[in-house]
């Protein structure tokens, strides 16, 4: 597998994450493993650039095949799929709130799911995903994605937004700031606050706070992992209250112990260790 991530320009970068690139190969007869996506509190666009489609696992433990471009939304879980065998694909890493700045959509449309971005989108996006076709080349794709990226961002509404404003703090605050704190900050009442992020993001903010805590604490491992581990040291300053509620957080994430990630340094998907482009 090679798998890299990269920045994306200044302008885009409030409402990229980043973008990756990923080919998965294997020799004949040689089937590639299921991948393991975490829970990292944004939101994915994914063009399959050589038209062969992955399986993703849906919420029925089904897996079904995907569209040629398609959204990933904030999961709240581990995420798994399949690639073809010599399989190749682009992704946007979305922070949550671009879906509701750049393209206008709820991000409770996409909790747990996984969408045929087309049925959201329509023809711009389809022909975004055309002109990725066939390109191997990350340089052209990025230049692809922000050519249709910034036609978008042309267009933001720069009008407050209290769950866009809460999405930030949390991020800002590694999600350490009280629901309460956060809604003083803010100027709007804590339940007011919960009651509009649930109906934008289909959760509440806690949850999205443990998220960014859980990502946090993720980055710390994968960064410490060719050192002398400190689980107490990670635990306190990722945000958590004790090692205890770090591991518990860690495990219901990802289903898995953060001893994992010492021993076998590919049990995820994502790295988390970003690239300029080339």
């Amino acid at each position: 597998m090679n798998y890299r991530e990269y920045v994306p320009t200044t302008v885009l970068q409030p409402y990229i994450d980043c973008y990756w690139y990923c080919e998965m190969q294997a020799s004949a007869g040689v089937e590639i493993p299921v991948q393991r996506c975490i829970p990292l509190g944004t939101v994915e666009l994914i063009v399959q650039i050589n038209l062969k489609p992955c399986t993703i696992m849906d919420t029925d433990g089904v897996y079904r095949d995907s569209a040629g471009i398609y959204f990933t939304g904030l999961y709240t879980d581990a995420a798994f799929w399949k690639p073809s065998t010599d399989n190749a694909m682009f992704g946007i890493r979305l922070k949550p709130e671009s879906l509701i700045e750049l393209f206008k959509l709820p991000a409770n449309l996409l909790v747990n799911k996984v969408i045929n971005a087309e049925d959201l989108l329509g023809k711009s996006v389809k022909l975004m995903c055309d002109e990725m076709t066939g390109i191997f080349d990350v340089n052209r794709l990025i230049q692809i994605a922000e050519k249709y990226l910034l036609a978008l961002a042309w267009n933001i509404d720069n009008r407050h937004n209290y769950v866009v404003g809460a999405c930030r703090l949390i991020r800002n605050t590694m999600g350490s700031l009280s629901v309460e704190s956060m809604s003083e900050r803010l100027y709007i009442s804590k339940r007011q606050l919960e009651r509009c992020f649930k109906d934008q993001f289909g959760t509440s903010p806690k949850t999205y706070q443990r998220i960014i805590r859980f990502r946090n604490a993720y980055t710390r491992v994968r960064l410490a992992r060719e050192s002398r581990l400190r689980w107490t040291e990670i635990s306190y300053a990722a945000g958590y209250a004790d090692q205890a509620h770090f591991i518990r957080d860690f495990k219901a994430f990802t289903g898995e112990l953060p001893t994992t990630l010492v021993e076998n340094t590919d049990a995820f998907f994502q790295t988390l260790e970003v690239s300029a482009a080339l």
